[in-house]
């Protein structure tokens, strides 16, 4: 999901985002996915509003049966497996064509995720001061808030596996397969130290243990670690393992979040979430071949390529569209609330799919016509500080951006039906930290 590189001139400028060096699998895997989530939150968007009041008839928690369709909506391993495919690429080309100090990469490399993400939430907690000053009723105000923001949680995890990269190609080079072994065996140690000791706060770990495994294997998947039957052996294990899992109902079977349910597969994330992760994208490895070699005798290489510089936007703005329909269709009657599980229901989940899709159609249009805005990276802004303040600050802005992010995800941009203003501060301040570059010569030390 990387976008223009903020370090025009450097070597971070060169990667693997150039069309002959893509992979086309991994394009189309990433824009699939996409599209699924989009899908997937749309649909289980049941907006209800009574008495003034919004609320979401949420399917999983009314129709017991659809929680088995989390196993189809789940796709969000798919963009760990192909960031760590991307990146893994990213740096080996930057440093084969001479990069030398890995901060700039790292820094580059969240500048392009940063920078989209930035706008995006600029426009949301503006709308959120204005809506606020023009009293909009609090409830409305929390609800529209909350709905924009829940998505963003995927983006501070990103943030830290893509900044521990170089370490994990490092980590590939020397260990191979047994780096995500190890993870997988770490996430299954937390998990049971969490759940025997309820301790919540150890469970959290498997934020990036989970998804950092499924990133290696990503990594794995660009060094050639995943050939011959190697994915398919994988995704047999892996099956094998979940299967069990539920059948022993160990873990539910509902592999997305279910707000108020006190069991849960990614919140964090699980064994059961990991074995799941884990036949997803070995699969996806395992038909890789077969679908680059498709691709590559087709038209499609260019449109997916263009198509991948704007899924980070789609991911983005993907419930700015809900939002609006809800505002305007529901308090004025003119959108029908038939009773949850209905045929009437399930009929109108179509029709809402459609709305939502024309509305979203309007939405990128303008998001592409303002591009240079919408879709740049985060500056470099040069300042007189020391060579070996550039780790520091990436850390702190990256520990910082984490903290803001996951806040802004559980949230919304308006708790309580207010402006959010400490996690905005703490944002801008992370993002101030990641744009700092260092201005004062480096002494000659060797490349990473």
């Amino acid at each position: 999901m990387a976008g223009d590189r903020a370090l025009r001139g450097s070597p971070a400028e060169h990667n693997a985002d150039t069309p002959s060096a893509r992979e086309p699998s991994a394009d189309v895997y990433r824009v699939l996915a996409v599209v699924v989530v989009v899908i997937g939150h749309w649909l289980v968007s049941a907006v209800t509003f009574h008495d003034g009041q919004f609320g979401n008839d949420y399917p999983l928690a009314l129709m017991p049966w659809t929680r088995w369709l989390t196993l189809v909506f789940q796709v969000v391993p798919v963009f760990f497996l192909v960031g760590g495919y991307a990146s893994a690429a990213s740096w080996t080309l930057w440093h084969d064509v001479g990069g030398r100090h890995w901060t700039d990469w790292v820094r580059s490399r969240l500048a392009a995720i940063l920078g989209p993400t930035t706008a995006y939430i600029a426009v949301m907690l503006a709308t959120v001061a204005v809506l606020d000053g023009v009293g909009v009723e609090r409830s409305a105000l929390w609800f529209g808030g909350w709905a924009v923001a829940m998505h963003l949680w995927f983006v501070p995890i990103y943030l830290v596996v893509v900044s521990l990269t170089p370490v994990a190609v490092a980590a590939h080079r020397r260990w191979g397969l047994m780096v995500p072994a190890s993870l997988v065996a770490a996430v299954v140690v937390v998990d049971i130290a969490a759940r025997i000791g309820h301790l919540p706060v150890v469970g959290s770990a498997n934020y990036v243990l989970c998804w950092g495994a499924i990133y290696q294997l990503g990594i794995c998947w660009r060094g050639g670690a995943l050939g011959g039957r190697r994915p398919v052996l994988l995704a047999a294990t892996a099956a094998a393992a979940l299967a069990v899992l539920l059948v022993l109902r160990c873990y539910p079977v509902t592999m997305v979040g279910s707000p108020g349910a006190a069991d849960q597969n990614n919140f964090p994330p699980n064994a059961a979430l990991l074995a799941f992760a884990a036949v997803q994208t070995a699969l996806l490895v395992a038909a890789a071949p077969a679908v680059t070699r498709r691709l590559r005798r087709s038209r499609w290489q260019r449109p997916l390529a263009a198509a991948n510089r704007y899924v980070m936007a789609l991911y983005l703005w993907q419930m700015v569209p809900v939002v609006v329909v809800v505002l305007i269709g529901y308090p004025t009657g003119l959108l029908p609330q038939p009773a949850a599980g209905t045929a009437d229901w399930w009929l109108f989940r179509f029709v809402w799919l459609l709305i939502l899709a024309v509305v979203a159609t309007v939405e990128m249009t303008l998001l592409w016509l303002g591009r240079t805005a919408f879709s740049r990276a985060l500056p470099a802004i040069a300042a007189p500080l020391p060579a070996w303040s550039a780790p520091l600050l990436l850390a702190a802005g990256v520990a910082t951006a984490t903290f803001a992010l996951s806040r802004i995800a559980v949230e919304g941009f308006a708790p309580d039906g207010r402006f959010p203003i400490w996690c905005a501060l703490l944002f801008v301040a992370a993002v101030g930290l990641i744009s700092l570059v260092p201005s004062r010569p480096r002494a000659n030390t060797a490349a990473v």
